[in-house]
C-alpha cells in the first residue's frame, strides 16, 4: 500500500513513448511505477495527438492486419472526441492482440460531459434513494397507526403518515421525469461511450487500463465498474488487471463505487488512485476494502494532500493484520 502523501509527485502510472506519427513505442516506467511482477515489455501503437477521428479509425484498421506484433494502444491526448465509433475501433484492435498483454492508455482525454450533467445524476440518483426510505418510513408509520389504542391519536398519525407518502411520491415521479432525461443526455458523453462499448464486447481484450486525467466524475466511475465486473462474470477474454485513474477529481463520493469494485474483482492486482482529492473519509474506505481482498497486490494513494498521514497509517496498520498480501 502507498500511503497518501502530500510531497509526492504526480506521476502516470504508465510512461509509453513513441514517435510523433503513429510509430511503434517501447513502454517505459517510472521508477515507482513497476507492477511487482513485471511482463515482457511489447511494442505499443502509439497514435499521434493531431489525428482526426476519421484518420485515426482508418489508421486503426490497416494496423489490424498484422495486430500480432503489437502489445498495446497508446491513445492519450488525442486531438478528437472518443465516442462510440473510436470506442469500436481502439477496442476491436486490442482484441487483436495477444491476450493478457494488452495496454491501453487514455490519459489527458476529456471523457467528461463538460457540464455539470455528472454531478446532477449522482445527486439525482441520491435524493432518490433518500425519498425512497422516507417513503417506506411512512409507510411503516401508517402500519404502525392501526396498532394505537387511542381512535384520535390513531388518525392524527395515520393522517400524518399519508402526507408522508403523498409528498415522497410526489417527488419521486418529479425524479424519476429528470432522471429519464438525464440517462438520456449521458449517452452522448466519451466516458459512456467508452465503457458500454467495452461491456458490449464478447469479452475483455484489455489488461492493463489507464485513464489518467480524463476528467472522470463519481458518476462515469460508477459505469466503469459495472461494465468491468460485468466482463470479469462473463469469464471470456482478458479482465483487467491494472487500473490507473491518477488526476480525476472522484472526491470521496466515488469511493463506494471503487470499493464496491474492489471487493468483488477476482482480477484486479494493481490500482492507483493519486491525486484523485479523497480525504481521511475515503482513504478509510478504500483501506477497508483491502481486509477481505487476496488479489490486490498494489493500491497507491499518494499525493491526496487532503488526507492525513496519522490516519492512512492507523488505517493501514489495521489492514496489514488481516491482509499481509497488499
Amino acid at each position: 500500500i502507498a500511503a497518501p502523501s502530500p510531497r509526492a509527485p504526480s506521476v502516470p502510472g504508465w510512461l509509453l513513448h513513441g514517435a510523433e506519427k503513429m510509430a511503434p513505442a517501447e513502454e517505459e516506467r517510472s521508477a515507482g511505477d513497476e507492477p511487482l511482477e513485471l511482463q515482457e515489455a511489447g511494442r505499443v501503437l502509439q497514435l499521434p495527438s493531431a489525428a482526426t477521428k476519421e484518420q485515426v479509425c482508418r489508421f486503426l484498421e490497416e494496423a489490424g492486419s498484422s495486430a500480432e506484433g503489437w502489445h498495446g494502444v497508446d491513445a492519450a491526448m488525442l486531438g478528437c472526441e472518443i465516442d462510440r465509433e473510436l470506442a469500436d475501433q481502439v477496442l476491436g484492435f486490442c482484441a487483436r492482440l495477444p491476450a493478457g498483454a494488452c495496454s491501453l492508455r487514455l490519459c489527458h482525454n476529456d471523457l467528461s460531459s463538460g457540464t455539470d450533467l455528472e454531478q446532477r445524476i449522482f445527486d439525482r440518483i441520491a435524493e432518490r434513494e433518500a425519498r425512497e426510505r422516507d417513503k417506506k418510513f411512512h409507510e411503516q408509520a401508517k402500519r404502525d397507526s392501526a396498532k394505537e389504542k387511542d381512535f384520535a391519536m390513531a388518525a392524527g398519525k395515520r393522517r400524518k403518515a399519508e402526507e408522508g407518502i403523498a409528498v415522497s411520491t410526489s417527488r419521486l415521479a418529479q425524479l424519476d421525469e429528470e432522471l429519464a432525461d438525464l440517462n438520456l443526455r449521458k449517452k452522448e458523453t466519451p466516458w459512456y461511450a467508452l465503457f458500454t462499448q467495452m461491456e458490449a464486447r464478447p469479452g475483455g481484450s484489455v489488461d492493463r487500463l489507464e485513464l489518467s486525467n480524463c476528467c472522470l466524475h463519481a458518476t462515469g466511475l460508477v459505469q466503469l465498474t459495472q461494465s468491468l465486473l460485468e466482463l470479469e462474470h462473463r469469464g471470456h477474454g482478458q479482465p483487467v488487471s491494472e487500473l490507473v485513474l491518477d488526476g480525476n477529481d472522484l472526491g470521496d463520493i466515488a469511493m463506494t463505487a471503487l470499493t464496491s469494485y474492489m471487493r468483488l474483482s477476482k482480477h484486479l492486482r494493481y490500482l492507483r488512485i493519486r491525486n484523485v482529492g479523497v480525504t481521511d473519509r475515503g482513504v478509510s474506505q478504500v483501506l477497508s476494502s483491502l481486509v477481505s481482498n487476496k488479489i490486490l497486490r498494489l493500491v497507491d494513494l499518494r499525493s491526496n494532500g487532503l488526507a492525513s498521514l496519522e490516519v492512512s497509517r492507523a488505517a493501514m496498520v489495521g489492514v496489514e493484520r488481516f491482509n499481509k498480501g497488499v
